[in-house]
């Protein structure tokens, strides 16, 4: 016997032309499920929304900023950032601005980001551990957080922009603490 899956289907009827960030754009605003979209190098990337624990972690770490005197304004949860012109696009989880920018912007530009932050998830691994942060590196965000919240208690792993040996751009410096140990300080210098 044949069995219909009764659980809703995501239905993204796409241009038949390559997709640019504005058509991102356009598709997260009509997504009725609360998907998330990026495009890397063409490629439309569709990811579910976040559970509970992972909206949790970074609703923590935007309080845990603003309560330390970082303005609202700079410090969003999910906003889209600009990897490549008009063919590449993230959504880290969270990101830390240099200055206010315009409320209509969509796509932030890397030379106004000071920090981005992923919470990793078991679905995203691959790209919150290797290809996201090469991808920021590349793009000049001077610093790159990374939320682990497998085995224990959430764990902050923090690295500042440096050259590799190459004399590229990549992530230096590794620190760890714990989420909740961290908070309880102010935030380390972001410069």
């Amino acid at each position: 016997m044949t069995m219909v899956d009764p659980r809703p289907r995501l239905r993204v009827d796409l241009p038949v032309y390559d997709l640019t960030l504005d058509d991102v754009a356009e598709l997260a605003a009509a997504d009725e499920h609360g998907h998330r979209y990026e495009l890397v190098e063409g490629n439309l990337l569709i990811m579910a929304p976040a559970d509970v624990d992972h909206m949790r972690v970074i609703t923590q770490l935007l309080v845990w900023f603003v309560a330390n005197g970082y303005a609202q304004d700079l410090v969003l949860p999910t906003p889209g950032l600009r990897i490549k012109g008009r063919s590449s696009g993230r959504n880290p989880d969270l990101m830390v601005l240099r200055h206010s920018v315009a409320g209509n912007t969509v796509w932030i530009e890397p030379e106004d980001a000071l920090l981005v932050v992923e919470v990793v998830s078991p679905s995203t691994r691959s790209e919150d551990r290797l290809r996201k942060p090469a991808e920021y590196a590349g793009a000049g965000v001077p610093h790159f957080w990374r939320v682990e919240r497998d085995n224990g208690p959430a764990t902050v792993h923090m690295f500042a922009l440096g050259l590799d040996e190459r004399g590229e751009r990549t992530y230096i410096g590794h620190e760890a603490a714990l989420l909740d140990r961290l908070v309880e300080g102010p935030p380390p210098t972001l410069a």
